[in-house]
């Protein structure tokens, strides 16, 4: 039984094998046949096609580079003295307002020194004010020496006008009673003289005749005895001034006496002198009132700008006193560390009880509501680049979150990198970008609004050049050399080479080659 299974088993082996090979054999002569009859006519090639057509492009520029904080929207804040730190109230990451009580250090050194500088200007403050009054009071003071100076000045010369006057009014009496006395009396005076003595000579007849009366009227018990003595009154009255008239009338014809003429003389020369005399007392007065004058007008100015120079060395002292007195109170009062602006709190240094040190921040903020990009670009693209331009920035490779931008500056070409840097505002209100992280900044350096655009699928690299492949109604692919523009969102701008309402090939064309039927399987 054994030997019968063994033989069968070997029987079926040979007719597997016999069958194997005669399918391998028709499968061979299959393939051999399809590939003759394919060499013989070759069949078309799949394909999918899109048309050309006007769409916008904008040319546009990549540049690298890494986000940071925008000119002043960064803070250190580091303690003005070196003290211990009392309180810090915030931590790594918190959000903080411009003017936000961060931290405080002590500061009672500070405090006690500032209330000293404000005793220092208390008291340069009454000096000040002192110096100020001594120098207003000098001012009136030297006014009226100044006024009281040319007063004196104005006496001065109208008592010498006044003495100078008296003076020469003397002499002018001594001449003419000179002149009077050397002259005599004239014929004039002498004949009133006469007439006068004549007058008194009648006087005295007169009383006489009227004392006899008198006495005849008495004796014969007619008249009183005082009108005898009345009458008798007269008549000696009457001889005295006829007496008196007869004797001037001979001094008259007498003429001057020469002690009269001496005496008038004197009298000239003494009033000469005295106007001499006068003349120079005066004059002297008068000079001496003039330099006491020239004088106060020579010192005055010098006593009041001394005396104002001292009051403005005052005020500078008390300004100084209040600058030093200020400098303390605002490093008193900056030892309460507060923030210069809003934004975030990237690191935080000390802790209470820690020793602050002025060159050492204990506290670092940063706004990062608005961030700059600083990146670089090739030359080529860079000599086009002008700020204001729009940018879309992509941070972090792999995120797809975009962000809108404008670029802000551009600047040289870098001599060791041969780049140039372009800096990229960045809007950044809900804090999703990182300060020190890197982004991509696509500038847009031109738009064209009617470009000629395909597919990017549609355009390969065949012998070193940009190709399509179009094909027309009758289902032959043309393969045409193309000048590539800019590229967006999957379609590419051709330059030359293809027109719109042409169609391309978007799938199957590395297959083709010029010439070749294909079979469209589907249109985009």
């Amino acid at each position: 039984m054994r030997s019968i299974s063994g033989r069968r088993l070997v029987i079926l082996t040979v007719v597997a094998l016999l069958v194997l090979g005669i399918m391998l054999y028709a499968y061979l002569k299959r393939k051999a046949a399809e590939n003759a009859a394919m060499t013989e006519s070759p069949q078309p090639v799949s394909v999918e096609i899109a048309s050309a057509r006007y769409g916008r492009i904008d040319t546009t520029a990549t540049a690298h580079g890494v986000l940071s904080p925008v000119q002043g929207g960064s803070a250190r804040i580091a303690s003005p003295i070196a003290g211990h730190v009392l309180q810090v109230y915030v931590r790594e990451g918190d959000p903080v307002t411009a003017g936000q009580l961060l931290a405080v250090v002590d500061n009672r050194a500070l405090s006690a020194q500032a209330a000293g500088a404000k005793n220092a200007v208390r008291a340069a403050g009454s000096q000040a004010r002192s110096a100020e009054l001594d120098a207003r009071a000098t001012a009136v003071d030297q006014q009226a020496t100044l006024a009281g100076a040319e007063l004196a000045l104005s006496a001065a010369r109208a008592d010498r006008e006044y003495t100078l006057n008296q003076a020469r009014i003397a002499l002018e009496t001594a001449q003419t009673t000179l002149t009077r006395v050397r002259a005599g009396a004239r014929p004039q005076e002498i004949a009133q003289a006469e007439q006068a003595a004549a007058q008194a000579r009648a006087t005295r007849d007169r009383a006489a005749t009227e004392a006899r009366r008198q006495r005849f009227l008495y004796e014969h018990g007619v008249a009183a005895r005082r009108q005898v003595e009345d009458a008798n009154t007269a008549l000696a009255v009457a001889n005295a001034a006829y007496a008196s008239a007869e004797e001037q009338v001979s001094l008259l014809r007498a003429g001057s006496r020469p002690e009269d003429i001496r005496a008038a003389q004197l009298a000239v020369d003494n009033a000469r002198q005295a106007l001499s005399q006068v003349r120079a007392s005066a004059d002297a007065r008068v000079a001496q009132a003039a330099r006491a004058l020239q004088q106060a007008r020579r010192t005055t100015p010098l006593r009041v700008a001394a005396k104002q120079q001292d009051a403005i060395a005052s005020l500078a002292t008390r300004q100084q006193r209040q600058n030093e007195y200020t400098a303390a109170q605002v490093t008193a009062t900056s030892t309460i560390l507060r923030a210069p602006l809003s934004g975030v709190i990237t690191r935080r240094s000390a802790n209470p009880g820690d020793m602050a040190d002025p060159a050492t921040p204990i506290i670092e903020i940063t706004n990062t509501q608005r961030l700059n990009l600083q990146a670089n670009i090739a030359p080529e693209d860079g000599v086009r680049v002008r700020p204001g331009m729009i940018v879309t920035v992509y941070p972090e490779a792999g995120r797809r979150r975009s962000l809108p931008g404008v670029v802000t500056s551009i600047g040289g070409v870098d001599p060791q990198t041969n780049f140039m840097t372009a800096r990229v505002s960045i809007a950044n209100p809900t804090g999703e970008l990182r300060v020190g992280t890197f982004a991509t900044a696509i500038i847009v350096l031109a738009t064209n609004p009617k470009a000629v655009v395909v597919p990017k699928s549609a355009v390969i690299t065949r012998d070193g050049k940009q190709v399509v492949f179009t094909v027309g109604s009758n289902r032959v692919a043309h393969q045409r050399t193309v000048v590539v523009g800019g590229q967006e969102k999957g379609l590419v701008s051709i330059v030359s080479g293809v027109s719109p309402g042409d169609e391309v090939i978007t799938l199957g064309q590395y297959a083709l080659s010029d010439g070749a039927s294909v079979r469209i399987m589907s249109r985009k």
